[in-house]
């Protein structure tokens, strides 16, 4: 039923243009009277549909979150548990959480943790941008979590110069870094995670973490273990209903 209201509510609204390839002035109007009488008479539906649509956009957004191949992930590409955080170099609540997102890292071989850079204040010269800019542009290197570990514990003025002296620490070739930080690319990826986040969470706050598809916000460690517990739990009874 679901399928059939979609179909007929893409004759209602769709585009004239699109509308026109098939149909006549005439058949669309009487299509249009016979989908809005359905509707009135059967509200339910409607809302059956709406539902629908929004889980699978929900699900469409987690997945892109998850699976972005420009992010930096680590843990097992089929670990059944995935924690994706959106987080700024200079929110000092992304700081507090980063001993637990090391926790996680060293210690559950069945977590897959994504790293999404979101500075918030997205303003120029904003040190938090540079960094975020730096860490992508720094990713093909094969060091970032030491450099994104070393830029999240840095806690004095963050220049140019100290990004770069935290990068060249990392093991990080500077100049390849600098040459790649201003490709169009990584402005467009701020620039996603940022809407990402909006979408999924209703904020753009920091730290903002998805557990297995499940929104967490700021550096709440007991919410966010007992969201870690209730997902391995999860896991364990799909493994036990052969699932």
């Amino acid at each position: 039923m679901a399928r059939l209201l979609t179909a007929l509510c893409f004759i209602l609204f769709a585009a004239p243009g699109a509308q026109a390839q098939t149909f006549n002035g005439q058949e669309q109007a009487e299509i249009r009277a016979i989908v809005r009488e359905y509707l009135v008479n059967n509200p339910d539906v409607l809302r059956e549909a709406l539902n629908s649509l929004q889980e699978r956009t929900t699900a469409e957004r987690v997945r892109r979150a998850e699976r972005d191949p420009r992010d930096f992930s680590i843990g097992p590409r089929d670990a059944p548990i995935t924690i994706v955080e959106f987080f700024d170099y200079r929110c000092p609540y992304c700081v507090a959480a980063m001993p637990w997102v090391l926790d996680v890292i060293h210690t559950r071989r069945d977590v897959r943790f994504v790293f999404k850079e979101m500075p918030i204040f997205e303003l120029h010269g904003n040190p938090a941008v540079e960094a975020s800019r730096a860490s992508i542009a720094a990713m093909p290197q094969g060091r970032y979590l030491q450099f994104h570990q070393a830029l999240m514990e840095f806690t004095g003025e963050l220049t140019s110069e100290r990004i770069d002296q935290l990068a060249r620490q990392s093991g990080i070739d500077v100049p390849r870094m600098r040459r790649a930080m201003d490709q169009q690319e990584i402005v467009a990826v701020l620039e996603e995670n940022s809407e990402l986040a909006m979408d999924l969470s209703g904020a753009r706050a920091t730290p903002t973490f998805l557990i297995n598809g499940e929104v967490v916000q700021g550096a709440n460690m007991r919410e966010l273990q007992a969201r870690l517990r209730e997902a391995t739990r999860e896991v364990r009874e799909r493994r036990g209903s052969g699932r």
